[in-house]
């Protein structure tokens, strides 16, 4: 069977051969700036407090995105993969510091109304909260913060940059650089996600508590952001660059990696429902019990989707060696996944924001503007950043190999 990558449609012949996301950066940038200040102004200056909880969804998954591309950056450094050849210069653009800075300046209207968002800044008699405020306190939650951004944006200029004088010396010493670098950076990066993700996101419960929730976010990021790049380089499999170096090995590395992190997802989500329920203990259950004990609400619905949508169907899929030779297949799999990777984030986040407004699953329209404002100053900054290297790596010498098997 011929070893080029395969698609269910013809391989065209004529017309604009360069990948079609090329040409959305203008518009996204730009509807981005646009969406991303108006929405930015409004609760900056407005401060509304069921405003400020909708966009807390938003934020938390775009930030958690952006995490998740850093992460198999690193990853790529580490252990010098090959699946990552396609999507290397997606997750680079997707956690460029320029996305760390932009999403500080996004943090900004968090920052200044945090009273309206998190319980604990105002603890009054709450014996609970008084005791964790030496953890919990504005200064020191700000502070890491920024810290914590510092350190992300600084480990992805040392990838990226090493990444981009490779392209141009081909030296070897720079691959190096990155496995040393990339290596110890999981670690640490493992380390700060934790108390990143529990300032940001589990504080909005602060009564609740769960050592697996950073590292369950983080897998979903990781998730999240592996469909995002499959799902541009897969629609875009016919086109150059990738038509020349993409084969249904690479496509089926790809399905793979989906499949890995889908299992890891679903690890993480069994081992916190099982620990936190078994234990039975009020102020950890109280995270499902909330969610799933009263079905009006629909949060127990949501929750049985993602079960679904997030690992019973794609597991399911994912099982087949066939359908992973085939690059819109894999692009189709991912956006399926990608539906219910909002799904998720949602259900975890917005029921855990104390002041959306309404404590049914319904979205409210501050949690759809926020994403979509959110969504479109990511891609924005993502699609920009992509365009300013070659899409695949020049120094890799398995690029030679990927085209040799392509043909």
């Amino acid at each position: 069977m011929s070893e080029a990558v395969m698609t269910n449609d013809a391989m065209p012949t004529s017309g604009d051969n360069k990948p079609n996301f090329l040409g959305w950066k203008s518009g996204a940038g730009l509807l981005g700036l646009l969406a991303g200040l108006g929405v930015w102004a409004a609760l900056f200056f407005g401060g509304d407090q069921t405003a400020l909880g909708g966009y807390m969804f938003g934020y938390i998954f775009w930030v958690v995105v952006t995490m998740g591309c850093l992460a198999l950056t690193f990853l790529h450094g580490s252990i010098n993969c090959s699946w990552t050849i396609a999507t290397l210069r997606i997750f680079e653009a997707g956690c460029h510091p320029y996305m760390f800075g932009a999403l500080a300046f996004f943090y900004l209207p968090i920052w200044k109304h945090m009273d309206k968002i998190y319980i604990w800044v105002n603890p009054g008699d709450d014996k609970v909260l008084q005791m964790k405020s030496a953890y919990l306190n504005e200064p020191r939650v700000v502070a890491t913060f920024f810290g914590i951004m510092a350190l992300m944006a600084f480990g992805s200029w040392v990838m990226q940059s090493s990444s981009r004088r490779q392209d141009k010396s081909m030296a070897d010493k720079e691959r190096q650089l990155r496995t040393n670098f990339g290596t110890p950076s999981l670690v640490v990066m493992a380390l700060a996600a934790t108390v990143f993700l529990t300032d940001l996101a589990m504080s909005l419960t602060p009564h609740w508590y769960s050592t697996i929730y950073p590292l369950w976010l983080v897998i979903g990021g990781c998730q999240t952001a592996l469909c995002i790049a499959i799902a541009l380089v897969c629609s875009n499999a016919k086109k150059e660059p990738y038509a020349s170096s993409m084969s249904p090995s690479l496509t089926k590395d790809l399905g793979n990696m989906m499949f890995v992190l889908t299992m890891l997802w679903a690890y993480t989500s069994v081992s916190q429902l099982i620990i936190l329920w078994n234990g039975n203990i009020p102020e950890t259950a109280i995270f499902y019990a909330h969610r799933g004990s009263d079905t009006r609400l629909g949060w127990n619905f949501l929750g049985a989707s993602t079960i679904l949508g997030c690992f019973i169907i794609p597991f399911s899929v994912l099982l087949s060696t066939r359908l992973k030779r085939y690059a819109d297949r894999i692009r189709n799999v991912a956006l399926f996944i990608l539906i219910f990777r909002v799904i998720d984030v949602y259900w975890i986040i917005a029921a855990s924001v104390p002041h959306r407004g309404t404590f049914e699953a319904k979205p409210t329209l501050w949690d759809v503007l926020g994403f979509l404002a959110l969504g479109l100053v990511w891609f924005g900054v993502m699609l920009n950043r992509v365009a300013t290297a070659p899409l695949l790596p020049q120094y890799d010498p398995r690029l030679k190999e990927a085209k040799a098997n392509a043909h």
